[in-house]
């Protein structure tokens, strides 16, 4: 049985995985009879792992890259999803056309950029995802996720401990923003690890 929400719009995804599996345009459903299709849709595709039913948040979306261990960190600038060049009617979301579909709209018209933030903002974000790095257990490096709601409220979309280490990334593009080459940010997650296993290994 599924439980509905008494808010719409709405967006389901597993509650496990990687690469935006399981999430579509059509993740964001607005009523009851496309929640239940959607979500018999990801119980064929991935019958073992729960789904998850959240509130669709709709403002704009961050991304915050930690990289370092115990408390010595350093917050790379924060990134923003630019949705704006996407055609109108899609939903704003990064679903898995745009991560392994070059044909679709959103692999074509989504865009990243350095966030534009309030400074009680950017230091909520940064504050949020070290304590975060340090509850979860992370190590090395991390990326956390993070959207505003209708009324502007910034809220947690997810914690990302071991995010992707590819050129075309989000941690490589908030390393450019920093002016960080790709090579210079390998370098810096490989010190960390090894800094971190100086410490943790007995002598």
């Amino acid at each position: 049985s599924v439980a509905i929400p008494n808010y719409f719009p709405a967006l389901l995804k597993p509650s496990l995985g990687d690469s935006s599996q399981g999430i579509t345009q059509h993740a964001v459903v607005h009523n009851a009879e496309q929640l239940i299709d959607y979500f018999d849709w990801l119980k064929s595709l991935l019958p073992s792992v729960p789904v998850l039913i959240q509130e669709f948040l709709n403002g704009q979306e961050y991304s915050v890259g930690v990289i370092g261990n115990y408390s010595d960190f350093q917050i790379l600038p924060i990134l923003e999803v630019d949705y704006s060049h996407l055609p109108e009617g899609l939903p704003h979301l990064l679903p898995y056309e745009s991560k392994w579909l070059p044909d679709s709209a959103y692999w074509k018209n989504i865009r990243y950029k350095p966030a534009q933030l309030s400074e009680e903002e950017y230091r909520a974000l940064t504050d949020y995802s070290i304590q975060l790095f340090e509850r979860m257990g992370c190590r090395d490096y991390a990326r956390f996720d993070y959207r505003k709601d209708a009324k502007g409220k910034i809220k947690l979309l997810e914690v990302n401990p071991n995010p992707g280490w590819c050129w075309d990334g989000k941690l490589n593009y908030m390393a450019e923003f920093a002016g960080i080459s790709y090579s210079e940010l390998l370098h810096k997650i490989l010190i960390s690890g090894i800094e971190r296993l100086k410490i943790e290994t007995p002598t």
